[in-house]
């Protein structure tokens, strides 16, 4: 399994006088090389990826806090972004959509929502990587 990194162009809406609009992606790839959209590491890390951690400098940042919890200098971090709420502990994270609130229980702290550290790790670095080497 492994993570692609590529640009995706978004179409304007037809009839209209817009430009197509260019951004960064990711996605989680089997080994087979199918891409499966319900898997959590596409679910959750690659949407919080392209929708909330779309710079050089947010990644960097995000890689400092968990640089941060790993080495106990803090217990616990969130991170607050447009499309997911993210606590950020030792040994996982817990991805939780932005739009839901805390007091709806049905979708607030999905199981498949918490991740370990390490597989979110690797591709926040690799992704950091690939938004190093892609002009935007």
């Amino acid at each position: 399994m492994s993570l692609r990194c590529f640009m995706q162009e978004q179409a304007p809406v037809p009839g209209s006088a817009a430009q197509p609009v260019r951004y960064p992606a990711c996605e989680w790839v089997g080994d087979a090389g199918e891409v499966d959209l319900h898997h959590p590491l596409n679910r959750f890390v690659c949407a919080w990826l392209t929708s909330d951690v779309d710079t050089v400098e947010r990644c960097q940042e995000v890689l400092d806090v968990l640089a941060q919890v790993a080495s106990g200098q803090c217990t616990h971090w969130a991170l607050d972004g447009d499309a997911f709420n993210v606590d950020v502990q030792a040994h996982s994270l817990q991805f939780n959509f932005s739009h839901v609130g805390p007091n709806d229980q049905a979708w607030w702290n999905l199981p498949e929502g918490c991740l370990a550290m390490h597989p979110v790790h690797e591709s926040l670095s690799a992704w950091c990587r690939y938004l190093q080497t892609e002009p935007q």
